[in-house]
């Protein structure tokens, strides 16, 4: 009797932690949306099911070749049709990942947010997508390499420079596309513009590993915040600050990490002070996203 009890408990173990574990295998939980208002309806019958079939591919790959530890990263993706001729489009891309606070799922604010203007690719009714990493493909290359640097960045926050090999597989293909003459990739263009391969590039320079450091540090205080708010917000004071000199004395030119990573965080940032009586981090903020000095002048003044 001892024994059959034994099993059954155990079985019954199994079949709650089994769904767990296949729920956190891949790294990320991917919600995507597919814009197509440009195009007839007669255009849009092919894509149908574009949202559904990029959902399914995303959530099922492994980037990183291993299971996935903690619960999966949120991102969100738009993909929006501009037109088409015969099986190629043109399109836009919106994807914005979030990074949690203390591993709980549905908190956080956003981490990685970019508007790729400049995307064509083939597709055909129903496709079926495939991850090959070494070759490059016009639709899925594109959608890996901004999900490798959503991992990788989301992988700096809990390890010292943790996601390295995962900007480097995105450097990988950035350079495949970049010999297949994709504009997006090329190794021309000027500072400070955001292209696909000046985002890959400063994420693997050496020269801004200090500031992915800080990055770990910035969320390591959002997670203090939420758990001390006075305390979390002396923490990402600092890491603000710390992030000021960094800008002021190891970039010059213009940064697109920075300012990807600002376009992300600033409501964020904004909420956390909103109202603070600290001229210091209101300066901080002007310098390190001048774009958004209108945003942070109403949180100073609690609005």
């Amino acid at each position: 009797m001892n024994h059959q009890i034994l099993v059954l408990v155990l079985s019954l173990l199994v079949g709650v932690c089994a769904p767990f574990v296949t729920a956190t295998a891949q790294e990320l939980e991917a919600t995507v949306r597919v814009d197509m208002q440009p195009l007839t309806l007669d255009q849009r019958q092919d894509v149908m099911l574009m949202a559904e079939t990029v959902k399914n591919y995303l959530n099922s790959n492994r980037y990183t070749g291993e299971d996935w530890e903690g619960p999966r990263i949120p991102v969100d993706i738009t993909i929006y049709l501009n037109g088409r001729n015969g099986n190629m489009y043109s399109a836009r891309l919106s994807i914005v990942t979030k990074r949690l606070v203390n591993n709980v799922p549905g908190t956080g604010g956003g981490f990685l947010r970019v508007f790729d203007q400049d995307w064509t690719f083939e597709w055909s009714n129903s496709p079926t997508l495939v991850y090959q990493p070494l070759r490059y493909d016009q639709f899925t290359s594109v959608l890996d390499f901004y999900m490798m640097l959503a991992i990788g960045l989301d992988m700096d926050t809990y390890d010292d420079l943790g996601g390295a090999d995962m900007y480097k597989a995105a450097l990988s293909i950035a350079q495949t596309g970049n010999a297949q003459g994709v504009s997006q990739f090329s190794t021309v263009y000027q500072p400070g513009q955001f292209t696909r391969m000046a985002l890959v590039t400063e994420l693997n320079d050496m020269r801004y590993q200090g500031l992915r450091r800080l990055f770990f540090d910035y969320h390591e205080a959002v997670d203090i915040y939420a758990e001390n708010k006075e305390e979390g917000r002396t923490a990402l004071a600092q890491v603000l600050n710390d992030m000021a000199a960094f800008k002021r004395t190891k970039i010059s030119n213009r940064s697109v990490v920075l300012q990807a990573y600002f376009d992300a965080k600033s409501g964020e940032i904004a909420d956390i002070f909103k109202g603070v009586a600290n001229p210091q981090v209101w300066a901080d903020l002007r310098f390190l996203d001048p774009g958004k000095t209108q945003q942070y002048e109403e949180a100073r003044q609690g609005k």
